[in-house]
């Protein structure tokens, strides 16, 4: 079966089309979804003591100023966290920051045996169109 030249072109365009809708009706992630993964990215990275992968984490402006040496010195070692898990993620639109409340469960050196929970807020900031951890 031969295809005409002006069909051909409009089934190539039908097939653009539909592409092109089908990919504007795509959920996108939203901005908690984005931060809960990078932050558990974070904290893989920091759990293996992986220096240079959590230092990739901080935003442009930070690297900037602060080498992954400085980094290091900073948040050395890796943190005596049992478990930790994302409590909530809340977002305000406006001013590019969201706040992650975590629980760590943590084993106090001097009361081995005994898990303590910790609670800790991680903020997050919007910058070039990416998420960063906001470190100081």
């Amino acid at each position: 079966m031969k295809i005409s030249p002006t069909k051909l072109s409009s089934l190539l365009l039908l097939a653009i089309s539909a592409a092109v809708v089908g990919c504007a009706q795509m959920p996108s992630r939203s901005n908690e979804d984005v931060i809960t993964q990078r932050s558990n990215a974070f904290w893989d990275a920091r759990m293996k003591n992986n220096v240079a992968e959590a230092y990739k984490f901080t935003p442009p402006s930070y690297r900037q100023i602060k080498d992954v040496e400085s980094f290091r010195v900073d948040y050395a070692g890796i943190p005596m966290v049992d478990r930790r898990e994302v409590v909530s993620v809340a977002c305000e639109e406006a001013q590019d920051r969201c706040v992650l409340k975590q629980k760590f469960e943590v084993t106090p050196p001097m009361m081995r045996g005994t898990k303590v929970p910790v609670y800790a807020d991680e903020v997050w900031i919007r910058e070039d169109g990416q998420w960063w951890i906001y470190k100081k």
